[in-house]
């Protein structure tokens, strides 16, 4: 048996400490396991020059696949073993060739609001290319704020946001900022002073999958999964399948608003969804069921939701 593991992952500087996170795992599980890295460019990190959808018509990809679909290949073809991912930029539906292997124990799910030092709360300029997060803003603060198109790693929009006078601040995972380092709640960049802000996650709730690192595999590619079975986080992955099977049945894509999140409290799954309907209005749920029954707990999720509707 091979004692080496290819780790497929995109290059951005986010992206690498996650993979170091799954790296210093298994160097703990297994210790005798000899790992590589392989760093491969995605096509939503070749054009940050216009929104994701657009990226995604235009290159015949479905939904969030710009982000995956040449790592994917390489997993085909044998040249990873397995591929390191930010869940929430993942399909709501893999392609069948592939599985999720394991999930680490899920980071912090709030968006987090960077504001820069003395700008107008009531009328806020920000940037962010996210659908779901520009409806969450028009609901969240009445229509005062506006939204901007802005794409790029982390440390790239926390730069044009120092550099550019027009804007006030940018939303952007916590998760992420955590993991890079950006811990305290004031720091500076480029000489801009900016301060960050958690967005109260039942009004502003995450992207589906947010704070969670997946390991996607060759499906019944025994050997990795055996590797990577010690890193699942039980309860983590619980939520994630709960959460990606409501967005299956709702049939959303990076262009649908819709925030949601799963928590486990006393073996029942809590499901907490806040979709913004064509016409702007917020229509909030909250479905339960079993823990050992995450679909059911998704699909009641999407009843609840047509029946506001009616």
């Amino acid at each position: 048996m091979s004692t080496t593991l290819t780790i497929g992952t995109r290059g951005s500087e986010l992206a690498l400490r996650q993979t170091e996170l799954v790296e210093e795992q298994l160097s703990s599980t297994s210790p005798g396991l000899s790992l590589n890295r392989r760093i491969i460019r995605t096509l939503g990190d070749e054009r940050t020059d216009v929104p994701l959808p657009a990226v995604a018509a235009a290159s015949g990809i479905i939904d969030k696949g710009v982000f995956i679909k040449e790592i994917e290949q390489a997993l085909a073809e044998g040249t990873i073993d397995c591929a390191v991912h930010s869940l929430k930029d993942m399909p709501g539906e893999l392609d069948p060739r592939f599985e999720l292997a394991a999930v680490l124990p899920r980071a912090d799910i709030h968006d987090a609001l960077i504001l820069k030092q003395g700008c107008d709360i009531n009328s806020l300029c920000l940037g962010t290319s996210s659908v779901r997060r520009i409806e969450l803003a028009k609901a969240y603060w009445g229509g005062t704020a506006r939204c901007r198109d802005l794409r790029g790693n982390v440390p790239t929009r926390l730069r044009k946001l120092a550099a550019d006078p027009e804007l006030d601040g940018i939303i952007i995972a916590r998760a992420g900022l955590t993991r890079l380092g950006y811990t305290s709640p004031t720091f500076t960049i480029d000489g801009a002073t900016l301060t960050v802000h958690d967005l109260p996650r039942d009004s502003f709730p995450p992207a589906v999958g947010q704070g969670i690192i997946a390991i996607e595999v060759r499906k019944g590619d025994r050997r990795v999964l055996d590797i990577l079975a010690p890193l699942n986080h039980a309860d983590t992955m619980t939520c994630a399948r709960t959460e990606r099977e409501f967005l299956r049945l709702l049939g959303a894509d990076c262009s649908t608003p819709v925030g949601a999140y799963a928590r486990i409290v006393e073996q029942t799954i809590v499901l907490r969804v806040l979709h913004i309907s064509p016409h702007g209005i917020p229509r909030r749920i909250v479905a339960r069921g079993p823990q050992n029954d995450p679909e059911s707990v998704a699909a009641l999720a999407i009843k609840l939701l047509a029946d506001l509707r009616h």
